[in-house]
């Protein structure tokens, strides 16, 4: 069987640069939430902390971070380590679907009707992959993770042509996945790699085995009281039913 795990060092710090930015998002939740009369439109920049640091932890390792776009205001970092030609993103894990990784889960937990266009394309890189040479002791599929909501692009000529050059370029790619439990810790983190012809994701390594001691920090009740309510908010929140975000088959409606 191939082993498809990055290395040890640069896994440390993936998980490393995560918890920094959630720890930072954290900090800006509670201050804002005492400077400011709303502030209920922080609960969507946990991504941006989080990609910065994982960037800047992963820098010594030899990967290169890009901004990417994930939607008509929505972005994210797209990572890659050019030593070993392979390109990964990290996601925040609430509506990942590893059954049906370009279509992902709805707000409500339930499967999404629609593509999410730029993971689909993304998916391609791996094309040439014998998925069968992955162990399957590792290969295992979860049904609680998360991706971030706003997960749908509307791509235009100079973002297809990026993506198009992307796959030339790389050879294998990965989604690292964090799962945020009902009191606010990160307690999962996750190393996938997507298959395009079956559109599964298969484990490939379970990064929460390098949270270690410099990771711990304590959340007060009253910064998980105001983090709840975010997540009631994202609860009852749909991108696509408010326009934000275009489908890929409402795209091609409107071309």
């Amino acid at each position: 069987m191939k082993d498809y795990r990055l290395e040890k060092g640069l896994n440390q710090k993936i998980v490393d640069g995560i918890f920094k930015g959630y720890r930072e998002y954290l900090d800006v939740r509670r201050e804002k939430a005492k400077s400011l009369k709303v502030s209920g439109a922080y609960a969507w920049v946990k991504g941006n902390h989080i990609d910065h640091h994982v960037g800047v932890e992963c820098e010594p390792f030899g990967v290169k971070s890009k901004l990417a776009k994930a939607g008509l205001t929505w972005q994210y970092l797209q990572f890659k380590h050019q030593n070993e030609a392979i390109l990964f993103i990290v996601k925040n894990a609430r509506y990942f679907d590893p059954d049906q990784v370009n279509r992902g889960k709805d707000a409500t937990g339930k499967a999404r009707r629609t593509k999410i266009s730029y993971m689909e394309n993304l998916m391609t890189i791996n094309k040439e992959i014998d998925f069968n040479d992955i162990s399957p002791q590792v290969s295992e599929s979860f049904v609680q993770l998360e991706l971030q909501l706003i997960e749908d692009c509307q791509l235009n000529d100079i973002d297809n042509k990026e993506i198009s050059k992307i796959k030339s370029n790389y050879n294998r790619f990965y989604i690292v996945t964090y799962l945020i439990d009902e009191n606010q810790y990160i307690s999962k983190i996750q190393l996938w790699m997507p298959n395009p012809v079956n559109n599964q994701a298969y484990l490939i390594d379970n990064l929460t085995f390098y949270i270690n001691e410099s990771h711990a920090f304590e959340i007060e009740e009253e910064l998980k009281d105001i983090l709840v309510n975010k997540s009631d908010t994202e609860d009852h929140f749909d991108a696509h039913k408010f326009g934000i975000v275009l489908d890929t088959e409402r795209k091609a409606i409107i071309k």
